[in-house]
């Protein structure tokens, strides 16, 4: 009688198993090597802290007394069927050639929206635009990267490219509470009552109180007037007025509150 080798399931597996050890290329193997663990933004040393959008798509305090930009939207394509404008959107602006405006010019648009008690009113940065055609009196734009609500009625300023700000979030806790440099935010974002991270808000500091772009601060509340302030939120200035700054919030464990009191961190 013959006697024939009997593979089992468990010896099929083994086979198998050496087979793949002895395979070039592995490619199950390479792809475990390769696989590389990318570490959330949090943990890095640095990162982009003021970015594009923070510096062409927030919003300031004009304030009161200060001159208004000389050049205005008077019209659209379009304008009969929407009074918001956007990506590609053709506007018309009340300067032309004999001002000074040039083919290719680039522009920020700004657009005035809240009034904010004595101080001023909130100026908008909504986008960029681009001159495609002169008149003598006259030019035409078409919208680029737009970020918000384009109107007719708003303003332009020439564009010019500003520089970000990489760092580290250097985070919020207790501040000795009789340190200077120590204000209130006065403004949210879209006029909301709170804000959150990512967000920018106004606060009520500004050059004369020698704050500049790039200062971190702690965002505090205080439950009573009889209880410790609480430490909630830390921001980072991205604009800088005469009385006034906007910022933006790096990180927060509650919600940011029109009222809340503020403190630039001096280690920068």
């Amino acid at each position: 009688m013959s006697h024939k080798p009997i593979l089992t399931a468990g010896g099929l597996v083994l086979v198998l198993a050496g087979l793949a050890l002895i395979v070039p290329g592995r490619p199950f193997a390479q792809e475990i090597q390769e696989t590389q663990i990318v570490k959330p933004k949090i943990f890095d040393e640095t990162y982009q802290l003021i970015n594009e959008t923070d510096l062409n798509c927030s919003f300031y305090m004009h304030e009161e007394g200060k001159l208004l930009p000389d050049i205005r939207i008077i019209g659209a394509e379009r304008m009969n069927e929407k009074h918001v404008f956007e990506n590609d959107d053709v506007i018309y602006l009340d300067k032309g050639a004999a001002d000074g405006l040039e083919i290719g010019q680039l522009f920020l648009s700004l657009g005035l929206r809240a009034k904010v008690g004595k101080i001023g009113t909130v100026m908008e940065r909504h986008g960029r635009a681009r001159i495609v055609r002169l008149d003598d009196k006259m030019a035409t734009a078409k919208v680029e990267k737009g970020c918000g609500r384009i109107m007719i009625g708003d303003f332009l300023l020439p564009f010019e490219e500003e520089a970000g700000e990489i760092g580290k979030d250097l985070g919020y806790g207790g501040m000795d509470p009789n340190a200077s440099k120590r204000g209130r935010v006065i403004y949210i974002e879209n006029d909301f009552h709170i804000a959150a991270t990512n967000q920018w808000a106004l606060i009520d500091m500004g050059r004369q109180h020698c704050v500049q772009i790039g200062d971190q601060l702690n965002i505090f509340h205080q439950p009573r007037p009889d209880l410790p302030r609480e430490a909630i939120a830390s921001a980072i200035i991205i604009d800088v007025r005469g009385a006034t700054a906007t910022i933006k919030i790096l990180g927060a464990r509650d919600s940011v509150d029109i009222g809340n009191e503020v403190q630039i961190n001096v280690t920068r």
